[in-house]
């Protein structure tokens, strides 16, 4: 199994398929397992590296104060072991987050990002409902079982119509994501990165061609806030997911996977 090594800090990755290399990074307290429905499809044209986040899966799991800017240290260090000079980058909610500092902090690194689900955060940031940012906090302390905590958290994270019409899906991500549970020090600091992202000020100095996708019905990160980073991101493509959550890459499988895939081939 390879690891990347940063920060006294072992960072588990898998490499998949051939082709111009795509790093993928994936969200808070999720660990790669959950790109199990974009994998194959962007496998098949890119050479694609998935890496377990400090704090999740594989990856170590230091009780320390974690930031964005460091994780996105980890995610250059990933491509520094896997010997990618430069990648495309694809980035899900907090992995967006970490794109939009790695393209910032390491431009040469970057050959174009996707941006999924994100913000810039900062004073610009839309927020969510109180009663959804005090849900994110709790989550920490559930005491169910790892599948009942996901349940609880599932309308946060996927639209109620999604839920209503396809909870055999949402148990499908949800036996990926508990294989490995995140335990709650871990959620919490990754959880305290994000509340404290902000590229605001900063999206002026990412240079390379961007697309931007969010769904219109996400409640955790409200649509707003894509919408801000495709109009300050200079050239910036945006593509809205009509009707879908935050986890628009399971409630629009082939429509998401597709709109990524044209993007990518076309830089």
């Amino acid at each position: 199994m390879p690891f990347a090594n940063h920060d006294d800090v072992s960072l588990y990755y898998e490499v998949h398929g051939e082709g111009d290399p795509l790093l993928m990074i994936m969200g808070l307290g999720y660990n790669s397992l959950s790109w199990h429905r974009t994998l194959p499809a962007l496998s098949k044209h890119f050479q694609v590296i998935v890496f377990d986040n400090r704090g999740v899966g594989k990856s170590s799991k230091p009780e320390k104060t974690y930031s964005i800017e460091m994780m996105a240290d980890d995610a250059k260090a990933v491509l520094d072991a896997a010997s990618i000079d430069k990648a495309h980058v694809y980035g899900i909610s907090m992995g967006g987050m970490i794109a939009q500092r790695l393209a910032i902090n390491h431009p040469d690194r970057v050959r174009s990002l996707v941006l999924g689900c994100t913000t810039a955060g900062g004073p610009t940031h839309v927020q969510p409902s109180p009663q959804i940012m005090a849900t994110m906090v709790a989550r920490a302390a559930l005491t169910g079982t790892p599948e009942e905590n996901a349940w609880a958290a599932a309308p946060i994270v996927y639209s109620q119509s999604f839920i209503d019409r396809h909870r055999d899906m949402i148990q499908e991500d949800i036996e990926q994501r508990i294989q490995i549970v995140t335990p709650p020090h871990a959620y919490l600091s990754q959880l305290q990165a994000c509340g404290a992202h902000n590229t605001s000020e900063e999206l002026d100095k990412i240079k390379v061609p961007t697309l931007v996708i969010h769904g219109n019905a996400d409640e955790l990160v409200p649509y707003d806030n894509g919408k801000m980073l495709a109009e300050r991101i200079k050239g910036a493509e945006f593509h809205t997911i009509s009707g879908a959550g935050h986890i628009f890459f399971t409630e629009a499988v082939e429509e998401s996977n597709d709109r990524v895939l044209q993007f990518l081939t076309s830089h």
